[in-house]
């Protein structure tokens, strides 16, 4: 059986991510050994991998963390397992993403946070095919531990909305220990589903 090691040590999101997916792709059967040496790469090179259809193992150690993922031949990306929230016109059956960049919309604070859950509420009735929020910079601060929006992400979350979550922003502000909904992403996951979708509408 065939196996790659990946170096990924020191570098920043999404460069663990992006040569670990390159390797898996290079490799029809086999072992990828990533190291890394941090919590936020580890947590991303194991989901992606998993998203192939591999398995991952990560142990920890004094420099950081080793992954081992294992490919069989054959390995395909695995389905979505949450239902799709219905999402309004974006193309045949494409994903509509809904991208914020900060925790409130518009220029006045009190009346940004209302907006906030008015359209995320909204967005629940809407007859859609996929959705997705991305959350980045200070919009990171609407999935976590009391925040006003915390309700509303959790009924979309409920419905099959997908909610990607900077881990890069999370890491800045010093707060990943305190999300509750959501998924904490990477910059090339983020990128896919802008690249990819359908619509993308920034708040």
């Amino acid at each position: 059986m065939k196996t790659v090691e990946v170096n990924a040590k020191g570098l920043a999101c999404p460069e663990p991510v992006v040569l670990t997916k390159k390797a898996l792709d290079g490799l029809a059967e086999g072992q990828v050994i990533v190291l890394i040496d941090s919590e936020n790469s580890r947590s991303n090179v194991v989901r992606m991998a998993e998203s192939q259809g591999c398995t991952a193992a990560s142990e920890s150690n004094a420099a950081g963390f080793t992954v081992t993922i294992s490919k069989l031949a054959g390995s395909a990306p695995a389905p979505e397992q949450s239902p799709q929230i219905a999402c309004a016109a974006g193309g045949a059956g494409g994903e509509i993403v809904y991208l914020f960049d900060a925790d409130y919309i518009g220029s006045n604070m009190e009346l940004g946070k209302v907006l906030v859950n008015g359209f995320m509420n909204a967005a629940l009735s809407l007859p859609h095919s996929t959705c997705a929020i991305v959350l980045i910079s200070n919009a990171v601060r609407l999935a976590v531990k009391g925040s006003y929006a915390l309700e509303v992400l959790a009924k979309l979350e409920k419905r099959g909305c997908r909610i990607l979550i900077c881990g890069t922003c999370l890491d800045f502000f010093k707060i990943r220990d305190q999300v509750q909904a959501g998924t904490v992403s990477n910059a090339l996951e983020i990128m896919q589903h802008l690249t990819e979708a359908a619509k993308v509408i920034k708040f």
